[in-house]
């Protein structure tokens, strides 16, 4: 079987000592490829370094809702100066009001700068949602264009963000929280929502799946994600993982 991890995040400091033991590792469990993710706009730069390194890893620019002063102008530019260095998205962008609720309109302005720069650069968007699903759903419906890309990362089904991934035939990434116990209840919507739609991710360094919960992750995690997924859909692993391939192929135009 062969793997693609749709979100990661190897700039963080916790590989700072040892990112090319830890690429290694990943090599040898099968992960032809990686995307990965940016938050800000010295991380887009750092993802871009790593892209040019790597021949197979591949970056997004974005600016995450935690980093809501980060200036969208600068990822233009950014984006601008590096064409064609394997620029796959625009991500992680969105809303999270977890920890912070006091600047809802900043992020939302941010999020709608970002859904404009995605479209004008013609990059599909990886959205991050965190308890804040119905601003997520309303921002999307109204600001999205029809036929753009759009895929949600570390899936937070809701029912409404469930019907707009049908009705829009949008993609949704599944990671090791789908692992979890308490988390029993994605199996209503993993079934709901077609195969032809599913891609997975680790997140790493964050969201190890068990039996590795609560330590530092990485790619070679996926096998446990897509066996998870292919109990939750009743199907063979193998002919899973080839179609979750192929989607991630597709979805960020892989080459």
């Amino acid at each position: 079987m062969r793997y693609i991890d749709t979100h990661a995040h190897y700039n963080d400091e916790v590989y700072k000592d040892n990112l090319d033991d830890v690429l290694k590792l990943i090599k040898y469990a099968d992960v032809d490829k990686i995307v990965n993710v940016a938050y800000s706009v010295e991380a887009s730069k750092e993802c871009i370094e790593l892209s040019k390194k790597y021949d197979y890893i591949y970056s997004t620019i974005g600016i995450h809702p935690e980093n809501v002063d980060d200036d969208v102008d600068k990822l233009e530019q950014l984006y601008n100066d590096n064409k064609g260095i394997k620029i796959v998205a625009v991500g992680e962008i969105g809303l999270d009001y977890a920890y912070t609720k006091d600047n809802k309109e900043k992020q939302i302005v941010l999020f709608k700068k970002q859904i404009k720069l995605a479209e004008k650069l013609k990059l599909p968007i990886v959205i991050h949602s965190r308890d804040a699903a119905l601003d997520t759903y309303n921002i999307i419906k109204e600001n999205v264009n029809l036929g753009t890309k759009l895929l949600f990362h570390c899936f937070a089904p809701t029912d409404d963000l469930v019907r707009l991934v049908l009705d829009r035939k949008y993609f949704v990434a599944f990671g090791g929280n789908i692992t979890y116990p308490r988390n029993i209840s994605f199996k209503k919507y993993i079934e709901m929502i077609p195969v032809e739609q599913i891609v997975m991710e680790t997140d790493s360094p964050y969201l190890s799946p068990v039996p590795f919960r609560g330590k530092i992750n990485n790619s070679s995690n996926l096998n446990l994600v897509c066996k998870k997924l292919a109990e939750y859909k009743n199907t063979d692993e193998e002919e899973l993982s080839k179609i979750l391939y192929k989607n991630s192929i597709e979805f960020f135009n892989l080459i």
